[in-house]
């Protein structure tokens, strides 16, 4: 599908959103680090979950950022080639994961269920996870992973069309967008305080889409704003934004009553990336420059891979090595997810990448 800019104007991305920012990549490395630190025992300590809303603020971002470059750049957005790319920059990489998972599982005598790898490639593992549950009856399901990407693939069933059918009008669309957030937030006020988390299975409003996909909308909002408001990141870049946005997410982080976790906590630490974001990434200052380091942001480069197989990595630990001491488990973890994440990323991501770019300049 393809739709012409109506009114043929523009407005031009900041300069600092033009070329490749470095800094993203690095804060991506900090959102897997905080994921794979929670997941090798230092859950208690480390907010891994932190680490996704991150992930899923980024993917709007990212999403929204080269979206509106394409409209403004050829005056329409292609959904098809959205798709398409979307398919080259996940399955390949996925399948390859997939086939690893289940090595392992029938090495472990897991009595796997075809409904489990189905909703892996359907994209309903989150709500397979919270409402049946995978096979985990010798060691946690590598396949449970891909909650997170059946959330961001049901975002982006739906966000391309609202994208095309609202650029033109950024104002009404930019309403849309708050209304959800509010939307989103209601809906798990609703969930908690209404019906109450003793009714609700476990992880359902940590994986589920209705629950989650706000986080995603949050990027989204920052980006369009970016581009379409020229005063928003003379705004954001102001220190005091910055130090406030901090103060939020400090206050989401140590903040511990279940209710207020799971009803607005992510709707705040959204609001407090929002308020950050610009002097993270940006800005140029020493946050930016650390961020921008080669080994950080080679490690968000390889974070898709690596969120993959650190979970695959966790669960063949909790299989063979569930009585080492923590500090060798870290050392295990991070450095075998690292080398199976960077041969994924060598060998299949960037091929694949490649594939997939030509293959969409080749359409029509």
């Amino acid at each position: 599908m393809k739709l012409k800019n109506l009114d043929g104007q523009s407005s031009p991305f900041p300069a600092q959103m033009q070329d490749r920012l470095l800094a993203l990549d690095g804060l991506r490395a900090i959102s897997i680090l905080l994921v794979i630190l929670s997941h090798a025992g230092l859950g208690y300590i480390v907010p891994g979950g932190l680490g996704v809303t991150i992930f899923f603020f980024i993917s709007g971002f990212i999403i929204t950022r080269l979206m509106v470059s394409e409209w403004d750049r050829v005056g329409y957005v292609s959904i098809r080639k959205f798709y398409i790319r979307r398919f080259f920059r996940l399955m390949p990489a996925l399948l390859i994961f997939i086939l690893c998972a289940l090595t392992v599982m029938q090495m472990a005598s897991v009595n796997w269920r075809w409904v489990e790898l189905g909703s892996v490639f359907f994209y309903f593992a989150n709500y397979f996870g919270i409402f049946v549950g995978f096979s985990e009856n010798a060691l946690p399901s590598p396949l449970s992973i891909t909650w997170s990407l059946a959330v961001e693939e049901h975002f982006y069933m739906i966000f391309p069309v609202m994208f095309a059918a609202l650029i033109a009008v950024p104002k009404r669309f930019l309403s849309l967008v708050v209304f959800l957030l509010v939307l989103f937030l209601g809906w798990r006020i609703y969930l908690v305080y209404g019906l109450g988390l003793a009714n609700l299975p476990d992880s359902r409003i940590y994986k589920a889409t209705d629950t989650r996909a706000d986080s995603i909308l949050y990027g989204t909002a920052l980006a369009l704003l970016l581009v379409r408001k020229e005063f928003v990141f003379d705004l954001l870049k102001q220190k005091s934004v910055f130090v406030f946005g901090v103060l939020l997410m400090l206050i989401s982080l140590f903040l511990r009553d279940e209710n207020f976790r799971e009803s607005y906590r992510y709707s705040l630490q959204g609001v407090a990336l929002f308020l950050m974001f610009v002097n993270l990434v940006l800005v140029d200052g020493l946050i930016s420059r650390i961020l921008s380091s080669y080994p950080l942001v080679y490690i968000g480069k390889i974070s898709y891979s690596l969120y993959l197989y650190h979970w695959l990595v966790y669960c063949l630990m909790a299989l063979w090595m569930p009585s080492w001491s923590l500090p060798v488990k870290i050392i295990v973890m991070m450095t075998s997810s690292l080398l199976l994440a960077d041969v994924s990323y060598r060998l299949i991501e960037k091929r694949f990448l490649v594939i997939g770019h030509r293959y969409v300049n080749a359409l029509a």
